[in-house]
């Protein structure tokens, strides 16, 4: 198993078939998937309310209809802006499609895939042709008839098509990819380092040591990363943990803002409303339900 803070490994339920699909709902304002990345596709359908979705450097706002394509090895992040999201996430191992004979499908399309040489964009909003495909295959999954796993692979075929026709963003090298997962895998000791100190005044030179790198090199792939300068990134960490502790801490304001690492209680309530579209104190009265954190 690997120990990176960031990366993420489930389980598929049925190895033998190769695709989870699961339903995430009741998703409270607030409520999040913290940044990480895995080895499988992945796409999110969202059916109700609204979220930011960030993909490496990308940040998309979504609501009911949207499609989130989340590409091998991409780091993402998933939170709710409403108190009623709800969307379904199928998850898509390489083996699914791969078959025991090798073929020109697989050897032009599938292997490089799985090893994420083919990158799609990430947002897919009105396409009819992309929502049905999703649609039934989500249908077929959950019911389950006889010959539903032809169904779904069928249909997780025709996606693959529909993405490869109309939403390729760029191929990638080898080279190019081993240097993308090796920065992953090193930046993982500073997401761990920012999220056991997000309390303490962290300097961005005390991180670039961390990984032995100047300050600029790490500052430049930083961003790349994340899509952030790092003082972003911190504030970033410290408004989602002041959001874990205004639903389930008898804390006031300044205790939390305090707690987070806030020096200025002005400041941090001017963040946390740009975030959140809303002051930390009627976040509080709102959100009285706590919610999870993955």
């Amino acid at each position: 198993m690997k120990d990176w803070k960031t990366y993420y490994n489930k389980k598929m339920p049925n190895p033998n078939l190769g695709i989870d699909i699961f339903l995430s709902e009741k998703f409270n304002k607030g409520r999040k998937f913290n940044i990480h990345w895995h080895e499988n596709m992945q796409l999110y359908f969202f059916t109700k309310g609204n979220a930011l979705v960030g993909c490496d450097k990308s940040r998309f706002y979504v609501t009911a209809g949207s499609i989130i394509v989340i590409n091998n090895n991409e780091l993402h992040f998933l939170e709710s802006l409403s108190d009623d999201l709800k969307f379904y996430t199928i998850r898509i191992d390489p083996s699914f499609v791969f078959s025991n004979q090798v073929d020109l499908c697989q050897t032009k399309f599938f292997s490089p895939l799985s090893q994420n040489l083919i990158c799609f964009q990430n947002l897919i909003e009105n396409d009819k042709q992309i929502l049905n495909c999703v649609t039934i295959t989500i249908q077929e999954y959950f019911a389950k008839k006889i010959g539903y796993e032809l169904a779904v692979k069928s249909f997780i075929y025709q996606l693959i098509v529909l993405l490869l026709r109309k939403y390729i963003s760029k191929f990638l090298t080898k080279k190019e990819l081993d240097s993308k997962v090796n920065n992953l895998k090193r930046f993982d000791l500073i997401f761990k380092y920012i999220d056991s100190n997000y309390s303490k005044k962290i300097y961005t030179k005390d991180l670039a040591n961390i990984i032995h790198i100047s300050t600029y090199h790490f500052c430049r792939i930083f961003k790349q990363i994340t899509g952030k300068t790092t003082t972003d990134y911190i504030n970033g960490v410290r408004l989602q943990k002041a959001a874990d502790y205004l639903n389930n801490e008898n804390m006031n304001i300044t205790e939390i803002a305090l707690r987070c690492g806030f020096d200025s209680i002005n400041y941090f309530s001017r963040l946390f409303k740009r975030h959140y579209n809303v002051s930390p104190t009627k976040f509080k009265k709102d959100n009285k339900q706590p919610y999870c954190i993955l």
